[in-house]
């Protein structure tokens, strides 16, 4: 029991042991009027956040003073408790896993192209007087009408090294939508989980790459008839969604590479999301209106971030040794009989339900690399537990039937000269 419990370790110490668009004249609204949504409560206490509302004069202080060298500016709207930009920072905050420096540029309850445009330019000299920061700037928000100010401030920023991440819109139409259709821009349509388009998402060869556009889904309400021998349950959903929430699933992962691998540039990490792409399932995709394909957060960080990879690996040879430790205890049990084989089968078996079960409840709530940090300490943990317990209850076993042997033959021994004085007398 002893050696196989220090086997079961051999996983932990390799794992410690690694080393780590916009009209002029007019404001435009968000392009989510017919997706509701709702505030994403994303509280990450690593992420710096700071929320800051631009003015239209000359004498204003500049949007940021940080330390960071990563920092991702988040232009949107953030009025009220419930606001279309929370939700894009809530994306953002969960798939940056708290690398970098978070700014929020509140832009008022709708887009004025003025204010807007300051915003970029604020961004631009923020970039010029800190010529080694790596910035991405996230917008989801669009038109249709090309803008040359907003282009031109595009290419600057874009000839800065800056990152523009955008929503492409939820029109189902391929007219370019800007500021996505932009050459500057990254722009991202919305796919589903099962690698399909979402049919509100805009399309074209202006797109980029495609991401996960769900929000949230909630019981609007629950009809439900009795017929007597049945009943039958109408049950209304309302999905809630946009390219708006895709784009920002992008931005958090480049932020986290920028801040990662210093070594990349930031053309080389757009390279590696397009390259590490997944195929979409649609015929649009095969006409290449969907971009590189859906964004692939699990290939990225395994190619780029070697402690992701060795978290995996480490996942990896823990799963490989738990399953033969496994193996070899039924095997034994086998011989032992049909009871003590039960044992460690019903611990492997229930072991890597918990093990599966919390990992992917982790991944969903956490985000990609905390949910698989969490998911391989789980998987030592509920491991080890399941290949020492089985050894531990046959010991437990083996000793009650030493004690009953004991007593047993203590019983047999006494028994004779118990009955040698009854005949004596």
């Amino acid at each position: 029991m002893v050696k196989i419990a220090i086997i079961s370790l051999i996983p932990v110490l390799f794992l410690l042991g690694i080393s780590t668009p916009i009209v002029p004249g007019r404001p435009v609204s968000l392009p989510v009027s017919v997706l509701e949504v709702q505030q994403v409560q994303a509280q990450n206490p690593v992420v710096k956040v700071s929320l800051v509302k631009l003015a239209s004069d000359d004498t204003e202080t500049p949007i940021i003073e940080t330390k960071d060298k990563v920092v991702v500016f988040v232009l949107d709207c953030f009025g009220g408790e419930e606001s279309h930009g929370k939700n894009v920072l809530g994306i953002i905050q969960k798939n940056n896993f708290g690398k970098g420096e978070v700014k929020a540029v509140d832009l008022g309850d709708t887009i004025d192209k003025k204010e807007y445009l300051e915003a970029l330019t604020r961004v631009l000299d923020h970039v010029r007087n800190r010529p080694k920061a790596r910035v991405v700037v996230n917008l989801s928000f669009g038109s249709y009408s090309y803008d040359l100010s907003e282009h031109t401030l595009m290419g600057e920023l874009f000839h800065k090294g800056v990152v523009i991440v955008a929503a492409a819109g939820n029109e189902n139409t391929s007219s370019p939508c800007y500021p996505a259709a932009y050459d500057e821009a990254i722009a991202v349509a919305a796919v589903s989980s099962i690698h399909r388009k979402e049919k509100y998402s805009n399309y074209g060869p202006w797109i980029d790459i495609a991401a996960e556009g769900h929000l949230q889904t909630e019981i609007q309400s629950i009809e439900s008839k009795d017929y007597g021998v049945y009943r039958e349950q109408k049950i209304t959903y309302l999905i809630k969604g946009g390219t708006s929430f895709a784009a920002p699933r992008v931005t958090g992962l480049i932020a986290y590479l920028l801040y990662q691998r210093p070594d990349l540039s930031s053309q080389d990490i757009v390279e590696l999301i397009n390259n590490t792409a997944e195929p979409i399932e649609e015929y649009l995709y095969d006409q290449g209106e969907l971009g590189a394909g859906r964004l692939n957060s699990y290939g990225v960080l395994r190619k780029a971030d070697y402690f992701f990879e060795s978290i995996i690996k480490a996942q990896t040879i823990g799963l490989f040794l738990f399953a033969i430790i496994w193996l070899v205890e039924c095997i034994m049990g086998l011989f032992r009989g049909p009871r003590d084989f039960i044992t460690p089968f019903m611990s492997g078996v229930l072991g890597g339900i918990v093990i599966w079960l919390i990992r992917v409840i982790a991944i969903t709530t956490k985000g990609l690399f905390l949910g698989n940090l969490m998911g391989t300490a789980v998987l030592f943990l509920v491991g080890s537990l399941s290949v020492i317990i089985p050894p531990y209850l046959w010991w437990i076993a083996e000793r009650e039937r030493e004690k009953r042997y004991q007593e047993l033959y203590t019983l047999m021994e006494t028994r004779p000269n118990n009955e040698q004085h009854g005949k004596n007398d």
